[in-house]
């Protein structure tokens, strides 16, 4: 056997009696390809489009396999119906952890819940809990929060410390004009000209890194948006009042991320497993964990460097229209009110079965903490928002909340693509993105309705919607010259 070369039993997931052994180019440069096309031709399927291994986690493209596979299933698209075992970097014999969907009102699709059980066979896992926004990722389920005796990674994912805030703004004025306000947000996507080295300083980032000159203060893709918004409906004003929260100001929403630099954190950490597995007291788990809070902090400024540069292209655009601007009015850094997390690891107790309460990682992969106070759930850009106050002692949602409506369709459905919506939307608000593809696959008809996960929580004990927030303008990208 060549020395550059290993070899590898390729499974048919649908037919487990019949294998292939294949030698395997050790420092090939796309290892899934290799295998998908000597399956096809062994078991003369043409058809063969996905590799899993074993425990149904999912081979991807651009990942290399790890030494000590020796196994890997092939299937023409249909879920993985290998052996239930965790695959290497996630084994272990444990149980299967508690499984539960805090959902009777929203849809949940059924590839997400199993997605979900997946996750609960992993190594550690005590508790996978799914939102009322769970829907399907690409590897694991997006809206969950995992509690497990250690740490995995890529349950956070590549965006580490993806977040929202809101901020104080201004004053309502008496007059309001949506497409004037979204005319004014323009240089967002550009790098900031300001000192990115001092922004991360006072914010505690002592750090560089090669994402700070270029990404810092923008919002970035996907479903990461900025949103200036205003009070619909006040349901608790003692809670708001607290929180400074009322109806006669102007707020912002800003929802983003750590942009490349949490992508780099985890690339760093799968380069030889798609999925390690840091037990508690590993040296590995302190270095991810290191790496992790960086990307918190470096999240959480990026955030309101995007507040700071919003409220600078705004300058008095807010004010009272008497027909006079000052664009040379002095920007401010608006008040910041509320920031929490969606992607994110942390330490908690929580009750584990009948063996009472233990301390445990819990993973959240587009969750919100309930450890924070007053969490922003944002609908679709053609919806209401909410805050909503943690409610309960947080065992049976695992100390976690939504963090938004949840996809209902995802990004490639053709359901989405019969046309490209309009920059105003169905509230009146003013959608600002110049990219058409964005605009198809962020459509409201993308997502599930918020109020649906909103009552589902509130039926749980879990949370109470204490406001609903109406967008004016939600700002996603502006290229100057867009795209045909």
């Amino acid at each position: 056997m060549p020395s550059n070369t290993r070899p590898i039993t390729i499974i048919l997931n649908a037919n487990q009696s019949k294998r292939s052994i294949y030698l395997l180019p050790v420092d090939a440069p796309s290892q899934h390809s290799l295998i998908l096309t000597e399956a096809r031709n062994k078991f003369r399927i043409k058809s063969l489009s996905q590799i899993y291994l074993k425990g149904g986690t999912p081979f991807l493209p651009e990942q290399t396999l790890h030494l000590d596979v020796r196994e890997v299933w092939v299937s023409k698209g249909e879920p993985y119906v290998g052996k239930d075992t965790p695959a290497p970097g996630t084994t272990g014999a444990n149980a299967v952890g508690r499984v539960d969907v805090i959902a009777e009102e929203s849809y949940i699709d059924p590839e997400a819940v199993k997605q979900l059980k997946a996750v609960a066979g992993l190594e550690g896992v005590v508790a996978a809990i799914g939102m009322p926004d769970l829907h399907p990722g690409n590897r694991f389920p997006i809206g969950c929060a995992i509690a497990a005796h250690g740490v995995y990674p890529a349950l956070i994912g590549t965006d580490v410390r993806c977040g929202i805030a809101l901020y104080r703004l201004a004053a309502t004025p008496s007059r309001f004009i949506p497409s004037k306000i979204a005319s004014r947000l323009r240089g967002l996507d550009d790098p900031w000209d300001g000192d990115t080295s001092a922004w991360l300083t006072e914010r505690g980032v002592h750090k560089e890194s090669e994402f700070d000159k270029p990404s810092l203060g923008t919002v970035g893709a996907g479903n990461h948006f900025a949103e200036i918004c205003v009070v619909e409906e006040i349901k608790d004003e003692g809670t708001c009042e607290q929180i400074g929260v009322g109806s006669e100001v102007v707020y912002l929403l800003v929802h983003t991320g750590s942009r490349g630099l949490g992508k780099s954190i985890l690339q760093a950490h799968s380069e030889h497993n798609p999925n390690p597995f840091y037990p508690e007291g590993s040296p590995e788990l302190d270095t991810y964990i290191e790496e992790h809070d960086y990307a918190v902090r470096w999240a959480v400024a990026n955030r309101d460097l995007v507040a700071y540069r919003i409220a600078s292209c705004l300058g008095l655009a807010l004010e009272e229209d008497d027909g006079t601007e000052n664009d040379q009015s002095r920007p401010v850094m608006p008040e910041k009110l509320i920031d929490v997390t969606h992607n994110s690891v942390t330490r908690h107790r929580l009750s584990v079965g009948d063996q009472g309460l233990q301390d445990v990682w819990i993973h959240r992969k587009g969750a919100a903490p309930t450890d924070m106070g007053v969490a922003p759930c944002p609908g679709s850009r053609g919806d209401f928002s909410w805050l909503l106050q943690p409610v309960g002692d947080g065992n049976d949602n695992a100390h976690s909340l939504a963090h938004g409506a949840g996809r209902l369709h995802p990004r490639s459905a053709a359901t989405l693509r019969k046309n490209v919506p309009g920059t105003t939307t169905g509230l009146g608000s003013e959608v600002v993105c110049t990219d058409s593809e964005l605009m198809v696959e962020e459509r409201p008809e993308a997502y599930k309705g918020v109020q649906a996960v909103v009552d589902d929580l509130e039926k749980r004990g879990c949370a109470r919607g204490i406001a609903k927030l109406r967008p004016i303008v939600t700002y996603k990208v502006r290229n100057e010259t867009p795209k045909k």
